[in-house]
């Protein structure tokens, strides 16, 4: 519904049309899940230098990440649509040139991503050998000294 409200045009005051807001959408990958029910890490852009830029949202589902969705935003609510799931080594695989290249080795990180060498401590220690890598961060833009979740494409070389 249009709303009207006053606004002073030389002199007179004239009532004028407010537009409603129009919805948002935007797409979205459901990394994991986050720290309480309906909550997950999502991330709104691909990974950028070793870095998977993400942000906790509260989603209107249950279901187990990773999948790729719309997220679209009202004034009345939310809602998911669109939702596929999702490879997460097929997703790595497909910005494989902003990934870090290297080797996990006794729980460190040693790697090359744009052009720079980066060390990290690795908590997860399932993770071991020549890895394609990006780093999941909520704040800030640059590699943690410790990184407590990697995700990682294992690389298989014969």
């Amino acid at each position: 519904m249009n709303q009207r409200s006053p606004r002073r045009e030389n002199g007179e005051l004239r009532l004028a049309l407010k537009k409603p807001a129009e919805p948002m959408a935007m797409d979205i990958i459901a990394i994991m899940r986050g720290p309480g029910p309906g909550l997950y890490y999502v991330a709104t852009s691909p990974p950028h230098c070793g870095v998977l830029k993400l942000r906790l949202a509260e989603l209107p589902t249950n279901l187990e990440p990773p999948f790729r969705a719309t997220y679209l935003k009202t004034r009345h609510g939310t809602a998911l649509i669109n939702i596929t799931r999702i490879d997460l080594d097929q997703f790595l695989l497909d910005h494989y040139e902003h990934l870090i290249e290297g080797e996990v080795e006794a729980g460190v990180l040693r790697g090359v991503v744009c052009n720079k060498e980066i060390t990290a401590k690795v908590l997860d220690k399932s993770i071991t050998g020549p890895v394609l890598a990006a780093v999941p961060v909520t704040k800030g833009r640059k590699i943690p000294h410790i990184i407590p979740t990697l995700l990682a494409y294992k690389l298989q070389i014969t």
